[in-house]
């Protein structure tokens, strides 16, 4: 059986299952503590419950890691990791994790305007997940996943899905629309572009 819980510091030492993936970014341990010291309501765990043998086990199966920011118009909340043990994909556990957010942000204390995440433009499946989800690309920050050493491309007009990342947005009720954009794949700029 499968529940929401607050993810807690002690959960770092259990994740070998969910983030020792190809498809799972990990971050330094103090960059986890930042969120659970700021935003711990959005960073948050699916456990799954069994008995064997008279015991019961939890395991992690996936966690959804989000922050908000930004002011005005631009009040957001950002996800900025969503993952799933490949033993509990294809179960609609992401869509749970990201749906579960959206109902935490789209009320008070958080009241955003819109969700954002970033996600490399040659992830076919991740694009789809989050289009079925109701979210649309707003532009593609063309070399987002750079690493120091590449820098970024001169122009704008260098392309390419293994180092671009499209900036998908979900927008709430509030939102009216503002922060969708019907043409956001050919809208490009540069990660410093990205203010908020």
């Amino acid at each position: 059986m499968t529940t929401l819980q607050p993810f807690e510091v002690t959960d770092l030492l259990k994740l070998n299952n969910v983030n020792l993936d190809i498809l799972t970014e990990n971050f330094p341990v103090e960059f986890y503590f930042e969120y659970l010291i700021l935003w711990p309501n959005l960073f948050f765990k699916s456990q799954e419950t069994s008995v064997d043998s008279e015991e019961t086990k939890y395991d992690i199966s996936g966690y959804m890691m989000a922050k908000t920011e930004g002011k005005g118009q631009d009040w957001h909340s950002h996800i900025t990791a969503v993952t799933v043990d490949s033993v509990f994909r294809r179960i609609s556990l992401a869509s749970k994790l990201c749906n579960s957010l959206a109902a935490m942000v789209d009320s008070k204390p958080h009241d955003v305007n819109f969700i954002d995440l970033f996600v490399k433009c040659n992830n076919e499946l991740a694009i789809k997940l989050y289009e079925k989800l109701g979210y649309s690309v707003f532009r593609r920050v063309v070399g987002y996943y750079n690493s120091s050493e590449d820098g970024y491309p001169n122009t704008l007009k260098y392309i390419d899905d293994d180092k671009d990342a499209f900036d998908m947005r979900l927008g709430m009720e509030r939102d009216l629309g503002k922060s969708i954009r019907k043409d956001g794949r050919n809208f490009k700029c540069y990660p410093h572009d990205i203010k908020f």
